[in-house]
């Protein structure tokens, strides 16, 4: 988690653990990650990543968000992103298929991630 928190600090982003109904979100106007406090310590490192996915590449997107398509192309990048460094961080032993399960990916995720 090392790594990560120095790309969370380098960015000037802050985290924010709370009681939420979701698993998080990232607030561009605040920089600030909004975890959900309950999620298990793994699950709440994960969607750190794939908010941080969204602060790092979209930063001036957040108008779109609103837009289904953009939406869309935005949340396949931000878990790509959590992927990625999960994959490296791992060294390539890495689960795929409880990745897959876990967040109903389908077969097109497979080429991406081996």
């Amino acid at each position: 988690m090392d790594k990560i928190y120095s790309l969370i600090k380098e960015n000037e982003i802050n985290i924010v653990l709370i009681n939420l109904e979701g698993e998080g979100f990232y607030n561009s106007d605040l920089k600030v990650i909004f975890i959900n406090e309950s999620l298990s310590e793994e699950k709440q490192k994960e969607v750190i990543l794939h908010e941080l996915g969204h602060a790092l590449n979209h930063k001036d997107l957040s108008i779109l968000y609103d837009k289904p398509v953009f939406r869309s192309k935005m949340e396949n990048e931000a878990t790509s992103f959590m992927m990625d460094y999960l994959i490296k961080e791992s060294d390539g032993h890495f689960d795929y298929s409880g990745v897959f399960e876990n967040y109903n990916l389908g077969l097109g995720w497979e080429t991406r991630i081996k």
